[in-house]
């Protein structure tokens, strides 16, 4: 359950507890009681926006122990279905639940007051809601036009989304390249700009760039790009039921009037871009929605549009949605560093082993802890591959004084005493990742050198390397044995150092 996607429909709207309970998956039990702990509290959505999960649960619920299950529920289907057979009764079925369930069993009353209950709920039909700006339905058509391309004169065939308000049944219709997330997204923004307002519910079907995947107990989650959009527009996301058409009944018949109207108008009409064939859709549509309809007086869509959706329609904000791609629950690694398209950002050291969800627009990478409303970490993003970014601030002191102070004093040493010192030196720094263990690194170094000599450390340095050693243990172990100039197994006492590679570690970052 999403805390605050609870309080915000709780607050911000007129929906049923039920309604909420089945948006964000909770009982309406739950959703009525934190309606009444927002109402005690006199809690206004401004001022739960502002906090965190964290900051809104302790809030919320300091001082209140977890409600614990006092029974253990029967399955009641089973109990419908084997009331159904010749001579079973309430009375025996309670009798073998009482004896399947050690502990928590319900007394014989409670057992037959929650059947009734669950009883009450196979027979409900719930009335499908046209309320005045409360949905706005949307799918792909499933008919895909063609355009052309005009140098080559190859065809490709494009998408067709359809969106439908619930009220008054004006239409949108957009055609894109894809049925991929970001073309989805765009559809979605372009039909709320459409419309010029924002209804309480987007209601998609069920296709993957709305819902990444379908529970066991069919509860759809949803995907989190699209979510987002959701909430930057400030509606809530509630899909049609799988194989529940009239869930969606008013874009089918939307989808059906813009193949009969549109399309069918275009038929013999080659189009040699989706810009254009998307301007003569923008042409058709302002046809079809002053068009009057039989059943609403004579009036259009757009006459009852005025009358009953704009009104009700919410704002749009300020600013437009921006795409962003997503990775969600990335745990932060020890070096307080996470990765997207293979370059390293930055993140404040105390969230080390802490799970984050990352996003990334076209300029910024951003780093947000649960479902906080701001990043813990924003980096300009950068095409670097294998490189590193990184804020000062995100470091432990000891490492900052390392990044800062002490690597830029023992580097320019590393360097000026020798190429094969600082080449060790730069490898242990790639390999480990670690600025604190590679500044004893260095200080083991400079010890060395006062003991063995600069010329000895050096080729010690240069053995280390073709050896692929990166630890000052194995340098001092050299110099020890006098070892530092013997030439490898294989290898002439003449031959020339192998070149290498000397990669810039996390402290350049």
């Amino acid at each position: 359950m999403n805390l605050k996607d609870l309080c915000r429909l709780v607050l911000t709207t007129s929906l049923s507890n039920r309604q909420i309970g089945h948006i964000v998956d909770v009982s309406h039990n739950t959703a009525g009681r934190y309606r009444d702990r927002l109402l005690e509290d006199q809690l206004s959505w401004i001022e739960i926006s502002m906090l965190s999960d964290a900051e809104l649960e302790k809030r919320l619920n300091q001082g209140r122990a977890q409600a614990k299950q006092r029974f253990v529920e029967p399955d009641f289907t089973y109990v419908y279905n084997e009331l159904r057979k010749p001579g079973v009764t309430k009375a025996l079925l309670y009798e073998e639940y009482a004896a399947a369930v050690k502990e928590g069993v319900m007394s014989e009353t409670e057992f037959r007051r929650r059947y009734k209950a669950f009883r009450k709920t196979m027979s409900v039909v719930m009335r499908q809601p046209r309320m005045p700006g409360y949905q706005l339905f949307l799918d792909y058509s499933g008919f895909r036009p063609r355009v052309t391309d005009p140098k080559t004169g190859e065809t490709r065939q494009v998408e067709v989304f359809v969106a439908v308000l619930g009220a008054s049944r004006k239409t949108f219709a957009f055609a894109s390249e894809t049925q991929n997330l970001r073309d989805w997204c765009e559809a979605n923004v372009r039909a709320l700009e459409f419309f010029q307002g924002v209804p309480t519910l987007l209601v998609p079907d069920n296709l993957k760039a709305a819902v990444d995947r379908i529970t066991k107990n069919k509860v759809q989650i949803i995907n989190h790009t699209y979510s987002t959009l959701a909430t930057h527009y400030d509606s809530f996301v509630l899909p049609a039921r799988v194989r529940e058409p009239t869930d969606k009944a008013p874009v089918e018949i939307g989808v059906k009037l813009v193949k009969s109207f549109i399309f069918a108008r275009l038929r013999n009409r080659t189009f040699f871009s989706i810009d254009e064939l998307n301007q003569e859709i923008e042409y058709m549509l302002r046809m079809l929605n002053d068009r009057p309809m039989r059943g609403h007086q004579g009036k259009s869509r757009n006459q009852l549009f005025e009358e009953l959706d704009r009104p009700a329609l919410k704002p749009m904000p300020v600013e437009r949605f921006e795409f962003s791609d997503w990775k969600l629950g990335i745990t932060v690694a020890q070096d307080y560093h996470v990765v997207w398209e293979d370059h390293y950002y930055s993140v404040p050291y105390r969230y080390v082993g802490a799970r984050v969800n990352l996003r990334a627009s076209a300029k910024l990478i951003e780093v947000f802890h649960k479902n906080d409303n701001f990043p813990i970490a924003t980096h300009l993003r950068s095409n670097v591959i294998g490189g590193t970014t990184t804020n000062p601030e995100h470091q432990p002191p000891a490492h900052r004084a390392f990044a800062q102070d002490d690597s830029a004093e023992l580097i320019i040493w590393a360097e000026r005493s020798g190429a094969s010192i600082s080449g060790f030196m730069k490898a242990h720094i790639a390999k480990h990742r670690k600025p604190q263990l590679s500044l004893q690194a260095s200080r083991g170094l400079k010890n060395l050198a006062r003991q063995h000599g600069v010329e000895r450390l050096d080729a010690a340095c240069n053995r280390a390397l073709r050896l692929q050693a990166t630890s000052v243990s194995s340098v001092r172990s050299m110099l020890q044995r006098g070892m530092e100039s013997a030439p490898l197994r294989g290898e002439a006492a003449n031959d020339p150092l192998p070149a290498h590679e000397n990669v810039r570690g996390a402290i350049y970052g």
